[in-house]
């Protein structure tokens, strides 16, 4: 296996349903959580499945969720689906969220590539 950091794949990681994992993970490519996670989750692509339940941060360029989420999400483009349950920040670059999800926190978007600014964001907001 070569590794590849700066293509962008890393291939595809998954936990086995049941799965129970506390601490802070990277992984380099996608990775799938049907599983409990609570902890920190730093990948290219994550996407917590419908068992999914996780605590904590997620940071990645792509965010899928379908199904619990409690934290903070920092991602490019965020999609919650229809079975997905959210709880807390979401900082995005591009955010979908389908009928029948349900979200109970706040969603601040972020100019690509840079961090969010709080004094300057309400004037970026078009």
């Amino acid at each position: 296996m070569t590794d590849e950091p700066r293509s962008g794949t890393g291939g595809r990681s998954h936990l086995g349903a049941g799965s129970r994992i506390t601490g802070e993970l990277y992984f380099p490519g996608t990775v799938e959580l049907p599983g409990y996670v609570s902890g920190r989750v730093e990948a290219a692509a994550i996407v917590i499945e419908e068992a999914g339940d996780v605590e904590g941060e997620l940071s990645a360029t792509n965010i899928a969720v379908k199904g619990r989420f409690n934290g903070r999400i920092r991602g490019g483009m965020v999609k919650l689906h229809a079975s997905a349950r959210v709880s807390g920040d979401i900082t995005y670059e591009s955010l979908s969220i389908e009928s029948g999800a349900q979200l109970d926190g706040s969603c601040k978007p972020r100019a690509s590539g840079s961090r969010v600014d709080p004094a300057k964001s309400a004037s970026q907001v078009e």
